[in-house]
This record gives structure tokens, sequence and C-alpha cells, in this order.
């Protein structure tokens, strides 16, 4: 995945998603491109050397970090419907990636509410990943693709957001790794609690 340094190397879709992860921590920081000979592209926030052009710029307005589940429910609304996923879905996703932390940014490069991969962010279009509407609408159309990659298997959608869809198609279901069990348990949890309420 990565070095020391932070960098991120990159193949294709499959590797590029499989570096989604669980935990997040608030540090903001500028990302960093460079592409090597073979045409890889690499990812860092800690640039060394030469060669390396700036990729993400850490935006000069930081949403806050005390921003709650109900400041994001009308947007998630909206832009799930609009993506054709259950809205509960994503909120269970955001609440796990980030804990609603629209500025939360994990030790690997994962930006914003639903812990976008720079390369992830680019391949779903969006400008600014820090930015709320964007982030949701990138993962949520990501989501939404591996619903329909999956048969609209919910589990297995879940675990390739989380360990990549190579991961998935390697073990035909969910992978035997625990952080990828216990995010799709813990995104279940909060989709069928919140189904239970309606």
């Amino acid at each position: 995945m990565g070095d020391k340094g932070g960098t991120i190397w990159r193949g294709g879709l499959g590797v590029i998603i499989s570096l989604l992860v669980l935990h997040a921590t608030p540090a903001l920081a500028d990302i960093y491109v460079k592409q090597l000979p073979d045409g890889t592209r690499c990812y860092t926030n800690f640039p060394t050397g030469s060669g390396w052009a700036l990729y993400i710029k850490e935006p000069a307005y930081k949403p806050s970090a005390d921003c709650s589940r109900s400041d994001f429910d009308g947007l998630i609304r909206q832009i799930a419907l609009s993506e054709g996923v259950d809205p509960q879905l994503i909120r269970g996703i955001v609440q796990v990636e980030s804990q609603f932390n629209p500025r939360a940014r994990s030790s690997k490069g994962a930006m914003g509410l639903m812990q976008l991969m720079p390369e992830t962010a680019a391949l779903m279009g969006i400008q600014d990943p820090w930015d709320p509407q964007e982030n949701i609408t990138a993962g949520t159309r990501y989501f939404s693709y591996l619903m329909k990659r999956y048969g609209g298997d919910i589990a297995k959608a879940l675990a390739a957001y989380n360990a990549g869809p190579g991961a998935v198609d390697s073990y035909n279901g969910i992978p035997p790794y625990q952080e990828t069990h216990e995010y799709v348990k813990n995104v279940l949890a909060i989709f069928n609690g919140g189904n239970n309420r309606r």
C-alpha cells in the first residue's frame, strides 16, 4: 500500500478501491503525484526528491469538524436517491468511515466524509474531495457501481468498498480480513437500525 513516506502506488481500479480504509484521523495535507517511467502514478503527502507535482491542495477553507449526522442528512438523502441507493446505507458508510467529520483524513490519505483516495476522487470526476457534496456524490456513485457489480448484495458491496473488489472477487465473498468483517458488520448495524425505526 504505502511506505513510511506516505507514498501510495496505484495500478488499477481494484487497487485504488482496496486502499479505502476504515479509520480516519483529521490531519490534513496537500497531496502530490509523480509518474514513473512505467506509467505507474505514485501519490504522497510527503514528497521527497524531484518530479512531484501538486495534485490536491489542502483547502484554505476547512469545514468544521464539529458536524453531526443531521448536518448532512438532507444532502445524503438527495444524493443517495439520485444514485439509486438507500440513504441509510450511505449514512452508515459515512458514520463508519469518518464519524461525519468532513475533515477526516486517514493515515493512507483517504479524505473526507466517505474517505476517498486521491485517485478514486479523480476517477469519480470531483474537483474538491473536501467538499461534502462532492465527496458524498463520488462515494455514493462508487458504492452504487459496487451494488450493481455484486447483484444488489449489500454485504459484498460494502466489503468491496472497504477492501476492494479484487479481494471480494478473489474470495468470492467477504474476504477474511478482520477490518473488513468489522466494517461490514458496523455499517449493516447502522443500516438495519435505521430501517427498523422507519
